[in-house]
Formats: C-alpha cells, sequence, structure tokens
C-alpha cells in the first residue's frame, strides 16, 4: 500500500506547524529486527520488521517493480450481463500451461505493483498468470454493473464469467490445462468465495489450487477498525502527517521508525476511505442511493453504514441477501475455509492491524495448518516482497 501523495502546496502551508513536537511523540520501542529475530516454526522467513501498522503502511515499498516483457492485453467482449467490454492484462506461456488468475485487494488495478509481481514471478516460473481490476473498483463496476460493490457472492459469481470469457477467447483457448487462484486481501475473500462456489458446482470454471494473502478474518471486524483508524486517528493527523507516509521506503534493520502508531493508524485509515469514497462516488449515480448520515451528521463509521445501509440494502431488494449477518458472513475466514475443498490455504500475520487479537487465537486454534498459515510478523500484505513469500507461491502452484 503507498499512500496517495498531496498537492505541494498544502504540504508546504501545513509542515511548520505540523512538525512541532514531533520528536516527543516517537515510540523508542518501535524498531526494526533482523531477519529471524523472533524464534518461530518459519526459520526461512526473511521479514524483518516486527511492527504490523509500519509492515502494513511501507507494503508496496517493500519490493523493486519488476521489469514485466510480453504482456498483452485482451479485451473481453458480450459477457452475459456486462454493459461494456472488459481488458485483462496477461502473460501467456508458449505452449498450454497451468492458468493462474489474480485477485487483487479492495481498491488495486491491474498494473498496480503487487499484480506485476505476481505476474513476473509465476511466469517465471512456467505459468500463464491474468489479472483485472478488482471487483470493488468502479473502474470494474461501470462496465460490470453487477450491482452495489461489497457483496462478495455475487461478486465471485461476477469474477468467474471474466475468467471463463478469457479462457474461451479466441487467442487464447486450448492453452489453458488447469486454473489457479492466487489472492490478497479483498482478493483474497473472493477466491475464497469462488472456490465455496465452484465446490458448490454454482461455478463450472473450477480451480485447481487457491492461495490467499492477508484475507480478513472477519470483514465486519475489519471493517469496525478501519472505521476506528479513520474516525480516531486520520480525523486527528495533519496533511503533513499523511504527506510524509507517502512513498515511505523502510528503515534499515535496528533503526527507529520515524512514525508514531497513531500516524501510521492515520494513513490505514485514509487510504482505505478514500478508496471506499472512489468507488461510492460512481456506483451511487448508477445505483441511484445516498450514504446515509449519522444522527450527528459527522462522516463517521464509513465502511460499516455502507455495508449495512447501503450494500445490505440494495442486495436484499435484488434478492442476494436475506439478512445483514448473511452478507458479513462472506466474509469470515474461518466459515470460507471450511466450506472449501482441501485445495485452498490462507498465509496471515499475528501483526496485521486489520484483524481481531481474540479472533486470531480462535482461528488458529480451529483451523488445521493444512489450510492455514499464520506467520509472526509481516502486517497486511507487508512481507509478499521476500524470497519466503515467492517460494511459498510458486511451490504451492507446482
Amino acid at each position: 500500500m503507498s499512500l496517495k501523495p498531496f498537492h505541494v502546496v498544502l504540504f508546504i502551508a501545513v509542515a511548520l506547524c505540523a512538525s512541532q513536537g514531533r520528536a516527543e511523540e516517537l515510540s523508542p520501542t518501535i524498531t526494526a529486527v533482523p531477519a529471524n529475530a523472533v524464534k518461530t516454526e518459519f526459520p526461512d522467513f526473511d521479514y524483518n520488521i516486527n511492527n504490523g501498522l509500519y509492515a502494513t503502511v511501507t507494503a508496496l515499498q517493500s519490493f523493486k517493480n519488476p521489469d514485466i516483457k510480453n504482456e498483452r492485453k485482451f479485451k473481453l467482449k458480450n459477457i452475459e450481463g456486462f454493459k461494456k467490454d472488459i481488458e485483462v492484462r496477461a502473460l501467456m506461456q508458449d505452449e498450454p500451461a497451468p492458468l493462474v488468475i489474480i485477485f487483487l485487494g479492495l481498491a488495486s488495478k491491474s498494473k498496480d505493483a503487487m499484480a506485476r509481481l505476481w505476474q513476473y514471478q509465476l511466469h517465471e516460473a512456467g505459468h500463464s498468470v491474468m489479472v483485472f481490476d478488482s471487483v470493488f473498483r468502479a473502474s470494474f463496476n461501470e462496465r460490470s454493473c453487477h450491482g452495489v460493490c461489497g457483496n462478495v457472492d455475487a461478486e465471485a459469481r461476477v469474477a468467474a464469467k471474466v475468467i471463463s470469457a478469457f479462457i474461451h477467447h479466441p487467442d487464447v483457448e486450448g492453452s489453458t490445462t488447469k486454473i489457479h487462484l492466487l489472492g490478497a486481501s479483498y482478493g483474497g475473500i473472493l477466491a475464497l468465495n469462488y472456490a465455496r462456489l465452484a465446490k458448490l458446482g454454482v461455478i463450472k470454471q473450477a480451480p485447481e489450487k487457491v492461495l490467499v494473502f492477508s484475507p480478513p478474518i472477519s470483514m465486519r471486524t475489519s471493517a469496525v477498525l478501519l472505521d476506528k483508524y479513520y474516525d480516531e486517528d486520520t480525523q486527528k493527523a495533519s496533511f503533513f502527517d499523511l504527506f510524509e507516509l507517502s512513498g515511505h521506503k523502510p528503515v534499515e534493520a535496528g533503526k527507529k521508525i520515524p512514525f508514531t502508531e497513531s500516524q501510521m493508524r492515520a494513513g490505514i485509515g485514509y487510504i482505505f476511505h478514500a478508496d471506499l469514497k472512489d468507488a461510492v462516488n460512481l456506483s451511487r449515480n448508477m445505483y441511484k442511493y445516498e450514504m446515509p448520515k449519522t444522527e450527528d451528521g459527522k462522516k463517521t463509521r464509513c465502511f460499516t453504514r455502507f455495508i449495512e445501509q447501503v450494500v445490505y440494502p440494495y442486495w436484499r431488494e435484488n434478492k442476494g441477501v436475506n439478512t445483514v449477518e448473511e452478507l458479513w458472513e462472506y466474509g469470515n475466514l474461518e466459515k470460507l475455509l471450511k466450506a472449501c475443498g482441501d485445495n485452498v490455504h490462507a498465509i496471515i500475520t499475528e501483526d496485521d492491524p486489520l484483524n481481531d487479537k481474540t479472533l486470531l487465537s480462535m482461528m488458529k486454534r480451529d483451523v488445521p495448518s493444512s489450510k492455514l498459515t499464520v506467520l509472526p510478523r509481516g502486517g497486511h500484505l507487508g512481507f509478499l516482497g521476500t524470497k519466503w513469500a515467492r517460494e511459498r507461491v510458486v511451490k504451492f502452484f507446482e
């Protein structure tokens, strides 16, 4: 994740007043640690930051963007229910090969750094790889017109239409031996819902293997936490506080992290709510709704209000869900893993700031290690640039 930069004029205007007293706010206990300083069952785990907030805000700055060659763009036409053609990106092998479909995070684009990293790694390992914009993005929904975003069950069905259209594209037909799914964050929940529906026979293009990184343990809890960060930290942060986080690369091992925990929570709250705002601004015109106001008129609890007071009423009316609990349950990691076959695996971390510690303990107790890996550190997607993560991806799909 990298924070969207603010205008330079705003930065200059607030820099002097915002910087007053910053040194006193820094916590001396927040430091980077050498790789493997924490004894774990993963002796080869090479991620060296032991603060989940810092790992999260520097996630996409922790690895180099690979040089992608021979990428092709495919325009998929006449997909059932879609109002416009949709474009996907793919790296294809010269001979028939397994196809890995990447499901991205909440508002990620197909050309974002994480997608490029996985494309490069998997294509180098002998797979064909396809990726498209997140189903939550306005750029996807304005083409699919599948309904208000946030219903992951409905979005898995829509993603299946895209995959089927790609596999049967004239330039792709016959070149895929089997399909795999690779998901990140919200895209991980999407991939698991896809696998669940495939097991039920609802989706015909069944994946052979599904690997997901940093899926929320509970989408409801993650929404509450993001709202908390936004309401309590982002709203109090200055423009300078947020600007400093933009494009920041991780400090070297052993050095102090140059941000307070509140500042990092503010950055996380800001970027996720900015992504939500982008999706809402387009889809409210398409589906004719307004974000409901709170009793005090303040813009608080945005994520939770959106799901419960916009997404749920829409899908209840359109016969997609019966209760708000049913909608939230599509984002329950433990239930999804149990509902899928033995071909799925989730990788999460102890210090992901989007998860609740109690729920994490229950996951570790109740979900077998064959379906779940819990890393000691790495935040939310912060560890994706490690050699360990690359090896895990490549070996899982062998």
